[in-house]
């Protein structure tokens, strides 16, 4: 169990500690375990206690192995410069491959002592039943308190590569009371080791980053990395919590409140920067009097810095379960003065059902595992909780990752929410993998309200980049949860159907589009369905836009740029790609030849690291496969083993005694 427990630990920076990590990490232990077992009955026919001598040694020596090969195997499985929402198959395959070749073969051979030490205490005088009893007894006492010093003890004292040395030292100690001429031996063997491994980050950082600071918390493996100026962008801190690919949970931007691209020609592509538009929805175009919001999920205070540059005179509380984020926040990131309290060790839903304050906002940006929103967080349960805790007309935002409108968990929490709060809406955040999901209560959403630019005291490039946020918020693209396509069909979450894992994996380890030729199989005119694709790409209508251009008779240059753009701000990039592409094909003039190249270019750009994430999937599931046939063609020697004429039985030994 210290093992099992540890094992988890050193694979969530790379791979994360989802549900599926957990799962490849329990079934390759307990195959492992039993394969082991089976292996041992045999062994122990012929040699009794003694066969559990060697697999003593070879146990220690393969899992002593593991923290210093593991970060090498785990990078490359799961580069980090691979995009999240691309990566999800080669993750869930890279955790098993690494579960699998760093841990399978220790737990085989702990698996295959236990029946060694059973028949060797029955040959000695014990009954057979008294043995069998007594080995599983200290096993599992054993067990839980491995399971108890791991998780609150060896990982967030000494870390989990620490607390995997310390299990195969108790192996290797269990060794040498059998054999203590070896000392000298096991000895030279911890010296090599010890020389062998330098005691570094469990990962570093990014290539181009700098790393900050690395602590193992009791709960979760956390980084502070920063990003230095170039390209006329300001340096970044980001906030990384068991995160192997671009992603994190709190960034700060130096010499600015705001997140975005200072790029005047870019749009405004943080989720962050989109959460201040809440006390505007709130209070139908101003900010509320006596504004007071909520940061559920508050990680290095990213919310409050941005409350206290557009709303200083607001009251911002947060929760954050990691008392240790906090202090990284405290120390990495730039503080701000607003009035609030900050609780830590407290779950969000804990928090929500115990507060006696209320809110006119309530920011929800907990996640688990990279991209797993917590069901508990997620459920009708939930937001009649928080609506319970909201002021009049106040309104909840919930950071939801989706690639499109269409998504499952967005129609699914859209439709939950729906159920508690009078009106909800959802907005697809520009060139991002981030849906701003908002639900108010006791009146509906006015999101045109939004379009009025304030005259806050903001630094040139946070004005930019604040105008363009409330533009955008204003013109969309917003729509209504009646409005999500499969709504009906999406589940109401309670608590004790959450579904969300399911969901999940139909967004992101389903959603792998084939890349499809462009056709035009209608009845309308190439003039009309250029006019009414504009038309409806001019309205964020992405969907209406590429309906338009499938309907004409005819392909133009025109239709598969526009079709191409409207692909394209739905994040379906190789679809987005094959139609641009087609494009170039109907001799565009040089203008449109121009934009369709640069449109192209671009395009061909995002979609190489996509496919090179579909590579790595691939190669991992490959050596997954391998070594899960290796793991089943171990048990042979065990089948060999049982064609050899037996040592004298337990049976015999008992009835002669």
């Amino acid at each position: 169990m210290a093992v099992e427990l540890s094992a988890v630990r050193m694979l969530a920076p790379f791979f994360g500690d989802s549900a599926y990590v957990w799962t490849n990490v329990i079934g390759v232990i307990l195959f492992a375990l039993a394969a082991g077992a089976w292996f041992g009955g045999r062994l122990a026919e012929h040699r009794g206690a003694r066969g559990a001598v060697p697999l003593l040694a070879m146990a220690a020596l393969t899992l002593s192995l593991a923290p210093i090969l593991g970060p090498l195997l785990c990078d490359w499985l799961l580069p980090q410069d691979l995009p999240l929402e691309a990566a999800m198959p080669a993750l869930v395959r890279g955790s098993l491959a690494a579960t699998l070749g760093l841990f399978g073969p220790a737990l085989w051979l702990i698996g295959a002592v236990s029946p060694c030490l059973v028949v060797g205490a029955a040959r000695t005088g014990t009954g057979l039943g008294r043995a069998a009893g007594m080995v599983s007894a200290a096993g599992t006492l054993g067990s839980l308190v491995g399971t108890f010093a791991a998780t609150h003890w060896l990982v967030p004292t000494y870390g989990c590569r620490a607390a995997i040395w310390i299990a195969a030292a108790l192996l290797g100690v269990a060794w040498l009371l059998v054999r203590p001429q070896a000392v000298a031996a096991a000895t030279v063997a911890a010296c090599i080791m010890l020389s062998l491994t330098t005691f570094s980050p469990l990962r570093s950082a990014p290539e181009g980053q700098q790393l900050l600071a690395a602590h193992e918390s009791t709960l979760q493996y956390l980084r502070v990395v920063r990003s230095p100026e170039s390209a006329g962008q300001a340096s970044r801190t980001e906030l990384k919590i068991n995160e192997g690919l671009d992603s994190y949970q709190s960034v700060a931007v130096a010499g600015r409140v705001f997140t975005s691209d200072s790029n005047p020609s870019a749009k405004a592509s943080s989720y962050y920067d989109y959460h201040a538009l809440v006390p505007l929805l709130a209070g139908d175009g101003v900010p509320p009097d006596g504004l007071r919001a909520l940061s559920i999920g508050d990680a290095a205070g990213t919310f409050r810095r941005l409350y206290g540059a557009l709303y200083p005179k607001a009251v911002v509380d947060g929760v954050e379960l990691d008392p240790e984020v906090a202090r990284l926040g405290k120390q990495w990131f730039p503080q701000v003065d607003i009035a609030g309290t900050i609780v830590t060790g407290l779950d969000g839903r804990v928090f929500v059902a115990r507060a006696r304050e209320s809110w006119h906002c309530i920011h929800v940006d907990a996640y688990r595992h990279q991209v797993y929103i917590p069901a508990h967080l997620a459920s009708r349960e939930f937001f009649t909780a928080a609506r319970e805790r909201m002021k009049p007309r106040g309104v909840i935002a919930c950071n939801v990752g989706g690639l499109g409108f269409a998504d499952p968990v967005l129609c699914a929490i859209g439709r939950t929410m729906r159920e508690v709060f009078t009106d909800v809406a959802a907005f697809c955040v520009p060139n991002s993998r981030n849906i701003l999901l908002v639900g108010r209560r006791d009146a509906d959403l006015s999101t045109a309200s939004l379009a009025t630019v304030g005259s806050w005291q903001l630094c040139a490039a946070d004005a930019a980049i604040w105008e363009k946020v409330q533009q955008e918020g204003a013109a969309g693209p917003w729509r209504h949860a009646q409005d999500l396509p499969d709504l009906a069909s999406s589940p109401v979450l309670e608590d004790d159907r959450p579904r969300l894992d399911l969901l999940l994996d139909r967004s992101y380890l389903s959603a792998w589009e084939p890349i499809a030729s462009l056709r035009f199989v209608g009845e309308q005119s190439v003039e009309w369905s250029e006019a009414a694709a504009f038309a409806a790409y001019d309205k964020k209508d992405f969907e209406g836009a590429i309906r338009a251009a499938a309907r004409s008779q005819h392909g133009s240059a025109y239709l598969c740029y526009l079709t191409g753009a409207a692909l394209w701000s739905q994040r379906r990039i190789a679809a987005a790609l094959s139609a641009t592409q087609a494009g170039l094909e109907f001799a565009p003039d040089p203008a449109m030849k121009s934009q369709l190249t640069a449109q192209s270019e671009s395009l061909a750009a995002q979609l190489e690291p996509i496919l090179r994430a579909r590579a790595v999937a691939s190669r991992n599931g490959w050596l997954a496969g391998a070594l899960a046939v290796a793991a089943a063609l171990s048990l042979l020697p065990a089948y060999r083993m049982s064609r050899i004429p037996e040592a004298p039985s337990v049976k015999v030994s008992t009835a002669a005694r």
